[in-house]
């Protein structure tokens, strides 16, 4: 059992005139963010590793001595 007290009153209406006081509704909508923003930031997160992965590749391959003659030019 789970005993709400809000404090805020901007979240306190909220919960009042948008959820009509449904608490299961509520906690879905809170449960349903909850979890875009985990697949959000677990998409972002991946994005970024790829990016960091280019980034050493490229300087791996810009830093390396087997390629002086494309620095020549």
């Amino acid at each position: 059992m789970l005993t709400l007290h809000i404090e805020d009153k901007k979240i306190e209406d909220i919960f009042f005139n948008e959820f009509h006081s449904n608490k299961e509704k509520f906690f879905e909508f809170i449960q349903q963010s909850y979890e875009h923003m985990k697949a959000t930031h677990h998409s972002s997160s991946d994005s970024n590793e790829l990016i960091k992965l280019q980034e050493d590749s490229m300087a791996k391959i810009w830093n390396s001595n087997e390629d002086e003659v494309w620095d020549e030019l």
